[in-house]
């Protein structure tokens, strides 16, 4: 019976999430294989086929976890639906879980804003997307923006920012703010900091006014 390479397999992940995030993503493949304890130095490209595998495995940890949890929101939001901010939560909160989660999940949530920042990456496709969209299409279905294509592009954007902004503060770890910050962001609470990036979707999300004469 042929060896189960399950352990093997998940134990690279493990090793990838934490160097890809402490050394960058180009960090040489014999580091991740000597982190995750393979003395075979062509384990990631056996198991994986190369360092794009490897990113995809780790997407394919995450991105199932964060649409069914936005998904399980959006219903929520859609007992009151004439309220954006149960939209805005439904995009919001899988972002700052990430955050508020494991080590691994305040990895993968920087890992992915790399590969969303990189226009060459093979592997940003896989990030997925359509959870997003079928909230914002949600909130366009219920509130009707004059502007459609407008509205959905300013909730991306708003959502990308969330994101970055997640992934900043994960990167700080347990730092402190510098003192001489204008917003002192790190001293907020977890629900002060939710609530503050709902209050920020909210906004994004609440229909604007046709120009007059239009």
């Amino acid at each position: 019976m042929p060896r189960d390479s399950g352990p093997t397999r998940r134990s690279l992940v493990d090793a990838a999430e934490l160097l890809f995030v402490e050394k960058g993503l180009d960090v040489p493949l014999g580091e991740i294989t000597k982190a995750a304890g393979q003395r075979n130095t062509g384990a990631v490209h056996y198991h994986f086929g190369g360092r794009d595998g490897l990113l995809r495995a780790i997407l394919d940890r995450h991105v199932p976890v964060i649409a069914a949890r936005r998904a399980d929101l959006l219903a929520e939001a859609g007992r009151t639906p004439g309220d954006p901010v149960g939209y805005a939560r439904a995009l919001v909160l899988p972002i700052t879980e990430l955050l508020y989660g494991s080590p691994a999940d305040r990895a993968y949530l920087q890992i992915s804003v790399r590969l969303i920042a990189d226009p060459t990456s093979a592997v940003a496709p896989y990030l997925g997307g359509d959870d997003v969209l079928a909230v914002v299409d949600a909130a366009i279905a219920a509130l009707h923006p004059p502007a459609p294509d407008a509205y959905r592009e300013r909730a991306f954007l708003a959502v990308q920012m969330v994101g970055l902004l997640c992934a900043q503060r994960a990167a700080r770890g347990d730092v402190s703010p510098r003192p001489d910050a204008i917003v002192r962001t790190g001293e907020l609470t977890r629900a002060e900091y939710e609530a503050h990036l709902t209050a920020i979707l909210t906004g994004a999300l609440v229909p604007l006014a046709p120009p007059e004469g239009s």
